[in-house]
């Protein structure tokens, strides 16, 4: 009989078992820490419906406002805190209107005087309407209305 000799190249190209385990344990880490990102980003993002319904209500409640402006029943003189109470226009959504008066130099500072018939001799009332919603925080919206 004749013998078969089997010889081992040492120049053989591939991988080894056990790095191969190493790869897939390195790149299995890798996968967890991307997926918990995108997990974590997709939580902490707020519902685009449920923002942008918290703008469309601070929208109508500024229309409101404005509408009172040019209602010549009512006008600049209406625009006070008293006449726009804290509501809930929709479940799970809270509205706010602060209003306040100031100067044409300042129309972010509130000045001290009260809005109404007999302050804001400036002619100028700042309006911030906040809608607040568990999911987004809160929205505020800002308007300036005038007594011209």
């Amino acid at each position: 009989m004749r013998s078969t000799e089997y010889r081992v190249k040492n120049d053989q190209g591939g991988f080894t078992l056990i790095e191969i385990i190493i790869t897939l344990v390195v790149l299995s880490v890798a996968v967890v820490g991307v997926l918990t990102v995108f997990t974590t980003a997709i939580k902490g993002s707020a519902d685009p419906v449920v923002l942008n319904r918290a703008l469309a209500l601070a929208q109508e409640k500024m229309d409101e406002i404005i509408g009172d402006r040019m209602n010549s029943v009512r006008g600049f003189a209406y625009i006070i805190p008293g006449n726009y109470p804290a509501d809930i226009p929709v479940t799970g959504f809270n509205r706010s209107v602060t209003i306040f008066c100031v100067t044409a130099g300042e129309l972010n500072t509130d000045s001290g005087v009260a809005p109404g018939a007999s302050g804001c001799a400036s002619g100028y009332t700042h309006v911030e309407v906040t809608v607040a919603h568990a999911a987004i925080g809160s929205v505020s919206l800002d308007g300036l209305v005038t007594n011209y």
